[in-house]
């Protein structure tokens, strides 16, 4: 049966949350078991971030672009916390 644009609209959300949460679960066990430095991986963030704010200064669906860039600073923020708290551990 088809997906009505809602249902669709549903499952991409869905999609795109699942994927986020999946790559911020392997950043910070990356980070966790010091395979990657935390600032390596929230300069990889910030990059992306900056990236996203020039397509949306470019015009190149700015609002999805703005909304992509906070989560991504949201992310980037979630990694910084994590550092000290696996360094602590040790």
């Amino acid at each position: 049966m088809p997906m009505g644009e809602g249902e669709m609209d549903r499952f991409h959300a869905a999609a795109g949350q699942a994927a986020l949460m999946l790559v911020e679960s392997l950043m910070l066990v990356l980070v966790e078991r010091r395979m990657i430095d935390a600032d390596e991986l929230i300069g990889a963030v910030e990059t992306v971030i900056d990236t996203k704010r020039q397509l949306a200064e470019y015009g190149h669906e700015p609002e999805v672009a703005r909304l992509a860039a906070t989560l991504l600073t949201t992310l980037a923020n979630s990694i910084a916390a994590a550092g000290p708290k696996a360094a602590a551990r040790d």
